[in-house]
């Protein structure tokens, strides 16, 4: 009699059994769980990067600007937007605005192709103007994703509901058609430029909803926002309401009034 084949009795298939698959998936699960926030972060921070490497050129830009211009900068009602980028979708037909920052950028003064001002566009840009499309970028709207600050460029632009602030508005007012890049205190602590959202976070008065306060946060870090100051440098600041002066920034560029402004901001808080 000849003896039995073990192999006769555990015939195998070759194949994975059940309980070998679901071990698998539950790996792969695992490792797309552990691994997801780490491409997540990844991404967010290229775009970071590549915001703050549009603002660095911008900033450059405004201060060769400022040398050929005998230190002024350029001011309007709203310079803060059409310094420079293309006409967006809010102007239709002929474009009004000078934009006199493309040249010191390649571009033409005025553009018609939004594809041509690609340095103007952050690519966290997710949008946030209060009272158009929710979800329509800045960029695409206003021709631009970066405001720069309204009290180096433009007069009268804020509208302070606090009486604390009325005598120090009218004093910049006063200051500002005069103003002169050699004039303005510490440069390196001088908020220049950054992501839309971040002059409605810092106006002294309410944002208009909170919807669009935090839509205009691009790069997920609450009140916080990509910032260029006059001196070059490109940081993510936390922006503080109603906050002319600072430990860390400054948003008003005249040294004689940062007692001024102290005294609003404590009878504000």
């Amino acid at each position: 009699m000849e003896p039995e084949n073990p192999t006769d009795r555990c015939p195998s298939s070759g194949g994975f059994t059940l309980i070998e698959l679901l071990v698998v998936v539950a790996i792969l699960s695992l490792l797309l769980a552990i691994l997801l926030p780490c491409v997540q972060r990844a991404r967010m921070l290229a775009k970071r990067m590549a915001c703050q490497g549009n603002l660095r050129q911008i900033a450059c830009a405004w201060n060769v600007y400022l040398g050929d211009n005998e230190g002024h900068f350029y001011q309007g009602a709203s310079a803060n937007l059409d310094y420079g980028g293309w006409q967006g979708l809010r102007t239709q037909g002929e474009d009004p605005y000078p934009r006199p920052l493309n040249p010191y950028l390649g571009l033409s003064p005025t553009l018609a192709a939004e594809g041509e001002a690609g340095v103007f566009c952050c690519p966290a840009d997710r949008g946030g103007v209060p009272g158009y499309a929710l979800y329509t970028k800045v960029y695409r709207y206003l021709g631009t994703s970066y405001q720069t600050n309204i009290l180096l460029v433009g007069q009268n632009q804020v509208l302070v509901l606090d009486d604390a602030f009325k005598t120090l508005h009218e004093a910049i007012n006063a200051r500002l058609p005069h103003l002169e890049a050699s004039q303005v205190h510490a440069p390196s602590r001088l908020l220049l430029i950054g992501d839309y959202g971040w002059i409605n976070q810092w106006k002294p008065i309410p944002h208009p909803r909170e919807d669009w306060k935090e839509l205009a946060e691009w790069h997920q870090s609450v009140d916080c926002h990509d910032m260029a100051f006059l001196d070059g440098h490109v940081s993510l600041v936390r922006i503080e309401k109603g906050l002319y002066v600072g430990d860390e920034y400054a948003v008003l560029p005249f040294k004689e009034l940062y007692g001024l402004a102290r005294e609003a901001q404590a009878a504000a808080n």
